[in-house]
């Protein structure tokens, strides 16, 4: 791929490649396919820090898209610090530290997440860092609208159980939004998305995901009546203990 060069015209990529029959007509499809798939190949070892993608020619006539696409994909995985381009050297997967491994959109295109160990324990790691703080918050500062929406979140997992797993993890989702926006602290909301995305990895690591979440309803209910009564040693216990759950499921199936 060391032919990539930034400056070249764009509007000979267009006839590169004839459309084919079946491929997507929009090219902002074509465009978030190739970052997602140049970003699974990253995310999922096949490239290794280090490694340079193969040549331009040889990847767009695999992926069956134009120059243009694959410079604008390569552009985005390089804005969220997966690749480096560097002229006649080529396009470079950066180390992992340089990954932005918060962006909800990056942990999206991982092909497996549950089987990136690594990454899986830094994940439970962040959310112990995040979670019981915005829960002491939560109890502190929580107004009534900001539990009433985590009460919500609650019910809803409560009525999902045992019959419908996607409304339960859904639920989940929303209790654990609800919580750490209810902390009042703008930092702390605007890594929600993280959070959840965490949480939806967390969700594929076993098949006994509802025998799972009604094991853990008891405690998503303390951290609600934590929050409710302002008890913000509470409130933390709890989601470290939803946490200690979350870990010790990882390690039963890791």
């Amino acid at each position: 791929m060391a032919d990539i060069e930034t400056h070249e015209p764009e509007m000979d990529a267009a006839v590169l490649l004839p459309a084919a029959e079946g491929r997507p007509a929009s090219g902002g499809r074509i465009h978030d396919s190739v970052v997602r798939t140049i970003g699974a190949w990253i995310l999922g070892g096949r490239y290794q820090p280090g490694d340079t993608l193969p040549r331009e020619d040889d990847l767009t006539e695999s992926l069956g898209v134009s120059r243009t696409s694959l410079r604008e994909a390569v552009k985005v995985l390089c804005a969220k610090g997966l690749l480096e381009a560097r002229p006649r050297i080529g396009v470079r997967v950066r180390e992992r530290d340089h990954w932005r491994l918060l962006d909800p959109v990056v942990l999206g295109w991982h092909p497996d997440i549950t089987r990136d160990a690594e990454l899986m324990a830094s994940l439970i790691e962040t959310r112990r860092i995040i979670e019981p703080a915005a829960a002491e918050l939560a109890a502190r500062r929580g107004t009534e609208q900001d539990l009433r929406a985590i009460e919500a979140a609650y019910m809803g997992m409560e009525r999902a159980i045992p019959h419908d797993l996607q409304a339960c993890c859904e639920a989940d989702l929303a209790f654990h939004r609800a919580l750490v926006a209810a902390s009042r602290n703008l930092v702390l909301r605007s890594l929600i998305g993280t959070i959840e995305a965490a949480l939806r990895a967390s969700f594929l690591l076993t098949t006994s995901l509802m025998e799972n979440q009604a094991r853990t309803l008891s405690v998503h209910k303390a951290v609600l009546e934590s929050v409710r009564v302002r008890d913000t040693a509470g409130a933390r216990a709890a989601v470290n203990r939803l946490l200690d759950l979350a870990e010790e499921d990882y390690n039963r199936v890791a």
